[in-house]
């Protein structure tokens, strides 16, 4: 399985040996990149869609790693319980959805170490939401992919 050039630079944004969260997670694909490249030895993937749910479940059972990654029918962080995991990564999605996510669950949020976001749209959403908190931004950068653009953050919570 090989993963976009946007995927793997989320999945190595991550800290090694942190529990990991993939909010959104559709196919599956960081989760299961996490563990194959040894960044992580533990994921959560979690996904509003029963139907992505059911198709990352599918390709984490294929790939053989069904004991370390679960599946979380879950509206953003809502089945995601503060300290559970370590590093929260939502990507796929605007930044309004993203801002929203992150304010509703605050303080899964909050008990978190980082954050690895990659809006599509209002970018400065997540710039103002960091801000607001006293997040560090500790990488900030725009990649090329396919054609396409993509915002990507890294940033730290209790530092």
């Amino acid at each position: 399985m090989s993963i976009s050039k946007r995927l793997e630079t989320i999945a190595d944004l991550v800290t090694p040996g942190y529990r990991a969260s993939d909010i959104g997670t559709d196919h599956g694909y960081v989760p299961i990149y996490l563990l194959r490249n040894h960044i992580c030895d533990h994921v959560i993937a979690a996904d509003l869609s029963k139907g992505s749910l059911e198709k990352a479940s599918h390709n984490i059972t294929r790939a053989g790693l069904s004991e370390c990654i679960e599946c979380r029918l879950s509206d953003g962080l809502s089945e995601i319980c503060p300290g559970e995991v370590d590093s929260i990564i939502i990507s796929g999605m605007g930044g309004i959805l993203m801002d929203r996510i992150l304010r509703n669950g605050l303080e899964v949020v909050k008990a978190a170490k980082e954050l690895i976001l990659s809006p599509h749209r209002n970018p400065e959403l997540i710039e103002a939401f960091a801000e607001e908190f006293g997040f560090a931004v500790v990488y900030d950068e725009v990649i090329l992919d396919k054609k396409k653009y993509y915002h990507i953050y890294k940033i730290t919570i209790n530092e």
